[in-house]
């Protein structure tokens, strides 16, 4: 990988190596945690004896744990006052604010950490942070990942290309205690993690993981279908349609995220929306499938990266989120539709030759 100079713009002269301890915040959910890892080992490839901190969910910090090029995980605390003394406590030189948040900017400066780095986009950081980057997803068109990288511009390090991003992903997942052989009886296990996405017009419709489930022979293929507890109620009518069958598994609020996490890495495949499943199923190397809205720019900021990730998305034209008088208020979206399950179906056979 090919490290070179970026253009900043900041209020002082660049971070220059060696650098001490740095600490990344990205507080928001599992697949924006997944989506920044990839800055940890940038930072370890540039200078090894740095120390690289974590600013996270509470929820998503065995994830992060998971990779070796983190040194030190921390849940964000709940409170503006922990938070402020945590920041103090770490005696980071480094801020990188990967989330926006006013707060969190504020409270690095508060903290006294000498080097803080922001978008030049958030106005906040104009008066809070001392070295700002261009980082805006609307003009570039890049990949998430490539825009969190940016964020390291004022160290010196940036990395262009999405095929040095695959190669710095680094996860090292637990043993897990839920073994896919345990149920999968000879078959491919493949998880299908059908819970909501942000975008609801963009969700795989349920009937057609159902038609996925009865298309692929049941003698060769086991399906778990995954999620947190939370989306057992959504997910009633599919795990009720095939609650007799043999290669069906209902693991949904079975298993914790470091377990998910191991499980995932056994698997055979994964097949999601664009959700933190399928980031994390990409960044281990497990086969995974997204199924995508067919907008150009919405694909390639948030299409997975690893050599095992694809996806797939229909030519039909995107028409947004609308409204509707559906149950939820939100009607899918003719693109996602377009996506037909015997489609997927061949696409998992191809995983199989």
């Amino acid at each position: 990988m090919t490290f070179h100079i970026a253009h900043s713009f900041q209020h002082r002269h660049n971070i220059a190596a060696p650098f001490k301890r740095i600490l990344i915040a990205k507080t928001t959910q599992l697949g924006d945690l997944v989506i920044s890892l990839p800055m940890a080992s940038a930072l370890k490839q540039r200078d090894p004896g740095c120390q690289v901190i974590l600013l996270t969910n509470p929820r998503t910090v065995d994830v992060a744990r998971c990779c070796p090029d983190v040194d030190e995980v921390h849940g964000e605390p709940p409170t503006r006052e922990a938070l402020l003394a945590l920041l103090i406590a770490l005696k980071v030189d480094t801020f990188i604010q990967v989330s926006p948040s006013r707060m969190l900017a504020q409270l690095a400066r508060e903290a006294g950490i000498p080097n803080r780095v922001g978008s030049l986009f958030r106005s906040y950081s104009w008066g809070l942070c001392t070295h700002m980057v261009a980082v805006s997803g609307t003009l570039s068109g890049l990949n998430k990942r490539l825009l969190d990288l940016q964020y390291l511009a004022p160290l010196g390090i940036h990395v262009d290309d999405l095929q040095s991003v695959s190669a710095l992903y680094n996860l090292r997942p637990p043993s897990s205690v839920v073994r896919p052989a345990d149920f999968a009886q000879g078959r491919r296990s493949i998880i299908l993690s059908p819970a909501l996405i942000t975008a609801k017009a963009h969700q795989w419709p349920l009937e057609f993981y159902s038609r996925l489930i009865r298309e692929l022979d049941p003698a060769r293929f086991h399906w778990f279908i995954c999620g947190v507890a939370g989306d057992r109620p959504n997910l009633k009518p599919l795990l009720g349609k095939h609650a007799q069958e043999a290669n069906v598994t209902d693991l949904v609020g079975s298993l914790s995220l470091t377990e998910f996490m191991g499980f995932i890495h056994r698997c055979d495949g994964l097949i999601a929306g664009s959700t933190g499943p399928l980031h994390l199923a990409a960044a281990l190397g497990t086969r995974s499938l997204g199924l995508f809205q067919s907008r150009k720019t919405d694909i390639q900021r948030w299409h997975p990266v690893g050599g095992a990730a694809t996806i797939l998305h229909s030519k039909v034209q995107c028409r947004g989120e609308p409204r509707s008088a559906g149950a939820d208020g939100v009607a899918p979206c003719p693109c996602i539709l377009a996506i037909e399950p015997e489609r997927v179906a061949r696409h998992v056979l191809a995983w199989f030759p």
